[in-house]
């Protein structure tokens, strides 16, 4: 015992040959010591490996669950396609990008501040006859409702003159849609119920209701703002128009003249 704590003593101590001995005993057993990590580290990684194994398997599963997904979605997709195609075909239904049409400039644009028109450079010489839709790439601007040989007036869609049919496009509902005018807005004030499911964003576009000179499926603008009716029986809504009516340049007159549908 007496022994056991003059060691302890020395040790604790930092006694000089304390410290050679255990500097001797791990430069003599350190060959060893790794040796020993060498041989076992193989096993150890292995383990590592059969461990993870089975969160591997389940990662692999979900990824073939979402590529199954998207491979079902996508073969729906087209499957959707072309029977909206033949459905099209069958119903002799058009849309915007199959109708004749013809480019014109902006070349003079409201009058007066409660003027809701434009002209453009294109009149019955080049086709253009009263009652056609006048659209750009972002969608419905207005129709013809003037027109000479060279010039045509566009009535644009926020004249509080324009009614026409719109549709939205996540529940299908249809109702009617007329300017507000100077505020350059839309207002749908008929036709969708308080039932239909409507929120900020939603977009709609042309109905295409029959004997309509509009196309179907011209997109309009997006709800801003949603209300109800005096009788509390249908909802109220705000539209943005979808083409920036205020910076016209170049629009597309689609040359149909009678109905577009």
């Amino acid at each position: 015992m007496l022994a056991s704590f003059t060691v302890l003593t020395l040790d604790l101590g930092g006694s000089g040959p304390i410290d050679g001995l255990r500097r001797a005993a791990a430069t003599v057993f350190s060959p060893f010591r790794s040796s020993a990590d060498g041989v076992s580290e193989p096993f150890d990684n292995a383990w590592d490996g059969i461990s993870g194994y089975h969160d591997l398997e389940e990662e692999n599963e979900r990824l073939r669950r979402r590529i199954d997904q998207l491979e079902g979605q996508r073969v729906g997709d087209e499957v959707a396609r072309r029977q909206n195609a033949d459905l099209k075909k069958a119903l002799q239904l058009r849309d915007s990008s199959d109708l004749p049409s013809a480019a014109a400039q902006v070349v003079s644009g409201p009058l007066t501040s409660f003027d809701a028109s434009v002209e453009i450079d294109r009149g019955s010489g080049d086709g253009v006859k009263k009652g056609m839709a006048v659209v750009t790439d972002a969608g419905l601007v207005g129709r013809i409702i003037r027109v000479t040989g060279s010039r045509a007036a566009v009535q644009l869609i926020t004249d509080p003159a324009f009614a026409f049919g719109v549709r939205l496009v996540k529940g299908g509902d249809v109702g009617i849609a007329r300017g507000m005018g100077r505020r350059g807005t839309l207002e749908v004030a008929d036709g969708i119920t308080r039932a239909s499911s409507v929120s900020r964003g939603d977009d709609l576009i042309t109905s295409g209701l029959p004997n309509s000179s509009l196309p179907r499926d011209v997109n309009v603008g997006r709800v801003v703002s949603i209300g109800v009716t005096s009788d509390r029986t249908e909802q109220t809504l705000v539209l943005e128009p979808a083409a920036n009516l205020r910076g016209l340049s170049y629009v597309t007159v689609l040359l149909c003249a009678e109905s577009c549908t």
